[in-house]
């Protein structure tokens, strides 16, 4: 368990095997030829006390020289007669040689097991050792035999001559136990040394290998897979912006392709999520400061609309008698003009206040109605058809392209409403001769409604309050900065959502809408 706990220690595991197996072959290699020179030694020792004939025939041969180097038979008797005498001498010595040679190989021969098959063949050689030493033993005695004379003649020496020459005849003839012995000694030592060659090298190159395999594994197994670890390790820890910096072309390098695109995956949906959760927190928000603006403008508006009223009726009556002042009177005044001028700005200006606050009532109490199956593509095309009549967007084009109605369960007054705010807003941010385009994306549960307009565009400031209850990016007098928040009341009520999108001032503006295809209390059920 201590070495199969982890990946890296079941792979050092591994290479300790193979390192045992590597040193147990080698370690077997070296034994086998260790004993293999024990062999050879024991072989070498076995020929050195195997008989061998060539000191016999070395022998043999060394009783020549003393019988060759004859003298000169035309000299002095007494001078030719010792030298011939000294010559016998040493033939003499050197038969004591010989014949310690002959000793030594019997005894070895001896010494040798005698078997069946080698029974044959050592009769044989008992046969030309006794001719060997009864041939010897002849020409010692005629060397000692003319020793004893007082002159050693020409003859002598001749049939000592031809004597020797028959005794190297034998003993060249002689069968040679250690036969074959040299030969596959030899073989053997040759054998030995390629052999011992061959294992070393191979030891040396297994070695290499084995150190190659190290490293191999090390490039290509554990350094990758400490990257994957600390990868993970980091990313574990929050840091999605790290990727793996793995090249290799194996499984690994694939293992860490996926895991960075799982990152960066990963990343974008973190991103998303922070984005959409930033998003809801500002609809909370908005939704809190519409809920409050609710209750106050319910109550503001009930308390301006009687003040409203009475100044419109007095206004009016104001306006009515002045005129019937004017029509007495044969000149009338020019302060007569200007009250008339100032009673139709009350009147017109209060007419206005009455509008804002029939809205904040609208915001306020929002709506109760029923959902029904709508189809919003028709809404589209009473909206567009509603607004091209009016002569200040004459002078501006609508593009809306959608052969099928798309249906979804809502309020055809509340969502129409909001499309003719959207759509108003859309040409009055455009100057003449620009294009509004809507389109329709069709999708399984619900239908996304998409305004791009050519206008001024919007600023990350004006679109983070764009909903706010009030705001207006319009001229004083031109907006009262509620039609954006009931739409967003509106389409909230729906279960759907609205977003506002610009790339900047004079890049036009989009807003999106997507709503549920079913009521959202259906959903619920």
């Amino acid at each position: 368990m201590l070495f199969t706990r982890t990946i890296r220690r079941k792979l050092l595991l591994g290479l300790g095997l193979v390192l045992t197996m590597l040193l147990m072959a080698s370690f077997s290699g070296i034994w086998g030829l260790s004993s293999y020179a024990e062999l050879i030694g024991e072989l070498e020792f076995n020929l050195q006390q195997t008989p061998n004939k060539t000191a016999l025939v070395k022998a043999a041969g060394a009783l020549f020289k003393p019988l060759v180097d004859r003298p000169n038979p035309h000299a002095d008797p007494t001078r030719v007669n010792k030298i011939r005498r000294l010559q016998l001498e040493i033939f003499c010595d050197r038969t004591d040689a010989a014949h310690a040679a002959y000793r030594d190989f019997q005894g070895k021969l001896e010494e040798i097991p005698l078997t069946p098959v080698l029974e044959s063949q050592f009769l044989i050689l008992n046969n030309s050792l006794h001719a060997f030493n009864n041939q010897l033993t002849e020409l010692e005695n005629q060397a000692k035999s003319a020793l004893n004379g007082k002159v050693i003649d020409e003859v002598a020496m001749d049939q000592l001559l031809k004597g020797t020459w028959e005794l190297e005849q034998i003993a060249q003839t002689m069968l040679d136990p250690a036969n074959g012995l040299h030969a596959a000694l030899d073989q053997a030592q040759r054998d030995y040394e390629s052999t011992f060659t061959l294992l070393w090298t191979t030891t040396a190159v297994a070695v290499v290998l084995f150190l190659g395999l190290i490293r191999h594994s090390y490039v290509q197994i554990f350094r990758p897979l400490r990257q994957l670890y600390e990868g993970a390790r980091r990313v574990a820890q929050g840091c999605f912006d790290y990727r793996i910096p793995v090249s290799t072309q194996d499984e690994m390098g694939e293992l860490a392709e996926s895991f960075n695109m799982m990152t960066a995956r990963f990343q974008d949906i973190a991103g998303d999520l922070d984005q959409q959760v930033n998003e809801r927190s500002r609809q909370l928000v908005r939704s809190e400061r519409l809920a409050a603006v609710g209750f106050l403008s319910a109550g503001v508006a009930h308390e301006i609309n009687n003040p409203l009223a009475a100044i419109s009726m007095a206004s009016e009556s104001v306006e009515e008698r002045i005129e019937d002042l004017l029509q007495v009177q044969t000149e009338p005044s020019s302060d007569a003009k200007i009250i008339r001028d100032y009673l139709q700005m009350i009147q017109k200006e209060s007419f206005r206040c009455r509008q804002i606050t029939t809205k904040l009532l609208d915001f306020s109490r929002g709506s109760e109605s029923t959902r029904e199956s709508t189809d919003v593509t028709g809404l589209i095309r009473e909206v567009i058809a509603m607004v091209q009549h009016l002569s200040k967007y004459r002078d501006m084009q609508i593009t809306f392209r959608a052969a099928t109605p798309s249906y979804l369960e809502a309020n055809p007054a509340e969502i129409k409403q909001v499309l003719l705010n959207l759509v108003a807003n859309g040409l009055e941010s455009m100057e003449a001769g620009g294009t509004l385009s809507i389109t329709i994306e069709e999708r399984t549960d619900e239908v996304r409604i998409v305004f791009q307009d050519e206008g001024c565009g919007m600023t990350p400031g004006v679109i983070e309050n764009l909903f706010e209850p009030f705001f207006t990016s319009k001229r004083v007098g031109q907006g009262t900065g509620l039609g954006l928040s009931i739409s967003h009341r509106i389409i909230n009520d729906h279960g759907g959502t609205i977003e506002a999108h610009s790339d900047g001032v004079g890049q036009g503006s989009r807003f999106c809408i997507s709503l549920p295809r079913r009521a959202m209390n259906t959903i619920a059920a």
